[in-house]
């Protein structure tokens, strides 16, 4: 992390309780915290700290998130979504982590017959990425799973629209056919995660709630908080004559003399070079960003040469939504890219 870096992050701890509450309280369900893919971009161990109290579970896409976790003391569940290298198996067992297997040849490849080895196994509902699709894939995958000391504790599947109710109905009723075939007590059944909950989907047979768009408030929805702001201080202002050169590929020539500030951060801090022309705001002003995104800098047009504060590049005035819409492109992605080296402060 830079930490004396002009470009940073701010984490709002208040909104960030406020929608784990949320989410548990609407559900009525434990809640699995998705804190993958460095908290969709918030800060996988800021986040975690702050949730450690709300969250019933973490989930991560890695063993190396998972042990960063624990060794930034983390003591709660854990839960590696994707799949892992089974090398480094003992390194699973050492740390209490649980593992997602996604078929057949996956246990077979798990050497260690130990009950410390936890098992989540991953239904393909419909989706077709991770998981298994039949129910022989799961009958064999349970028949094998007797014959070994693991402790198959949870189940799961994932919504692919869980926007559309017929096709969330669809698998849904798959998933609890595929739940109610097997005679076994799991600890863990998710999969409602984010919209299913927004959208009241309510699935009894379930015993928690998977939610990671939710959590960082980057949904469309009135319920949750936006939890990230992104700004940038302003290092240098200039006056910029009419018919001048602003910028990369001579894109940008301002009609009458303006004046602009440049800021130190651009495409190799999340903010790629479609981002031009969007809004930005500072100091009372929306303005907008002007020429093309450089590599580590970007320029703004400014309101007007004494202009005063750090400009919000994402935050209050700048949704992650809107600038999504700005990008043709989704929140989650918007904040995801924003790099683990951005300083990153709780407020």
């Amino acid at each position: 992390m830079d930490k004396y870096g002009l470009t940073y992050i701010t984490i709002n701890r208040a909104n960030l309780l406020h929608n784990a509450r949320f989410f548990k309280e609407k559900s009525n369900k434990q809640l699995i915290a998705v804190i993958k893919s460095n908290a969709y971009g918030h800060g996988m161990l800021e986040v975690a700290k702050i949730l450690n109290e709300e969250a019933d579970v973490f989930a991560v896409d890695s063993l190396d998130n998972a042990l960063s976790l624990r060794k930034n003391g983390i003591t709660k569940p854990i839960l590696i979504l994707n799949p892992i290298d089974y090398n480094y198996l003992d390194i699973v067992l050492e740390n209490d982590l649980m593992i997602t297997v996604n078929s057949l040849t996956e246990l077979q490849k798990l050497t260690q017959d130990t009950d410390k080895l936890k098992l989540h196994i991953k239904v393909d509902t419909g989706m077709n990425r991770f998981g298994i699709k039949s129910q022989h894939e799961l009958d064999e995958m349970l028949n094998y799973i007797k014959t070994k000391k693991w402790q198959l504790v949870g189940i799961y599947s994932h919504f692919h629209s869980p926007n559309d109710e017929i096709y969330s109905i669809r698998q849904q009723k798959r998933f609890l056919e595929m739940l109610e075939s097997i005679d076994h007590e799991f600890t863990y059944i998710h999969l409602c995660s984010t919209s299913a909950v927004l959208n009241n989907l309510d699935i009894p047979e379930t015993t928690h709630v998977r939610i990671g768009l939710g959590l960082y408030g980057i949904c469309d929805s009135p319920d949750v908080k936006p939890v990230l702001s992104l700004y940038a201080k302003i290092v240098l202002k200039k006056l910029v004559s009419a018919e001048e050169i602003v910028g990369y590929g001579a894109k940008f020539k301002p009609k009458q003399d303006m004046w602009i500030g440049v800021l130190p951060c651009g495409y190799a801090d999340g903010i790629i070079r479609h981002n031009t022309s969007r809004q930005v705001y500072i100091d009372g002003h929306y303005t907008d960003i002007i020429g093309s995104v450089c590599m580590n800098a970007m320029m703004i047009r400014l309101p007007h040469p004494h202009v005063e504060g750090d400009v919000e590049l994402i935050g209050p005035h700048v949704s992650a939504l809107e600038v999504a819409h700005h990008l043709n492109t989704i929140s989650y992605e918007v904040t995801t890219i924003l790099p683990a080296h951005l300083k990153r402060i709780v407020i």
